[in-house]
């Protein structure tokens, strides 16, 4: 019997990276998985993956920058298992590293587009369904935004509002019996090792700031994480939970 046996959880960006670590960690604990992403070869690797631990899975391709993508992921997962139970807003577009000042429209409407709006967008289409019996909203905030990163602007807007966006709602819905949490993780997904190949010299400073010494897994340290704040013994909600091996201490 896992914690979330019966239960439903829509995982954007579930192709790869944080998402897919999380996806992962739900199977082990027995939930049934919507994976959204752009790029639907991707998913449905992933989605084999998982099958293969013994999960139910369906993939739905999508871009989160159109509320029409969290419209047909929520449909589809309602009519492939009947509720939902928890949501994780992963997908977020990497950002392009370079001064405030050079960022252009594209850029910003790309980064917070995907973060912030994409979040927005798949709360709103899936509170109805979350409302009915209560259930967990997990989105995905960054060290970037709670201290400022080189080159992060956009980056940092879009998980700077994620982070509201998430206490507000965890305000209002609160009477739904809808948790709300943000993870903040420092892990190494594909697009945060990205980085350090692009900027090797960062590397060393990030690492001289990690009390535990290493960079969180995707799997064993987010996704397990997650799994608490999803399952039904979390009493938590409109927190930030940086899972980043002591990075940062607020």
């Amino acid at each position: 019997m896992g914690v979330l046996d019966g239960m439903v959880a829509i995982v954007t960006g579930g192709g790869q990276g944080v998402g897919y670590g999380i996806a992962r960690a739900f199977a082990d604990e027995g939930a049934k998985l919507v994976l959204t992403g752009r790029v639907l070869e991707k998913l449905d690797g992933k989605a084999e993956q998982l099958r293969a631990q013994g999960a139910e899975v369906i993939t739905v391709a999508g871009d989160v920058r159109q509320r029409g993508a969290a419209k047909d992921t929520v449909a589809r997962a309602i009519e492939a298992f009947g509720r939902i139970d928890v949501l994780v807003n992963n997908a977020q577009s990497t950002p392009t590293h370079v001064s405030f000042e050079q960022q252009t429209d594209e850029q910003l409407e790309s980064v917070i587009g995907s973060g912030l709006f994409g979040t927005i967008y798949f709360m709103q289409e899936a509170h109805a369904a979350l409302a009915k019996q209560g259930g967990s909203i997990i989105n995905m905030g960054s060290l970037m935004g709670v201290q400022g990163g080189l080159g992060s602007g956009s980056y940092a807007a879009a998980k700077e509002g994620i982070r509201g966006v998430s206490r507000a709602a965890a305000r209002d819905w609160g009477k739904d019996g809808i948790r709300i949490n943000t993870i903040c993780p420092g892990a190494k997904s594909e697009g945060f090792m990205e980085f350090f190949v692009q900027n090797p010299e960062e590397l060393p400073k990030y690492e001289s700031q990690l009390a535990l010494r290493r960079f969180a897994e995707c799997y064993e340290d987010v996704g397990r994480i997650a799994v608490y704040l999803a399952s039904p013994d979390c009493f938590i909600t409109g927190q930030t939970l940086h899972v980043d091996g002591g990075q940062v201490m607020p």
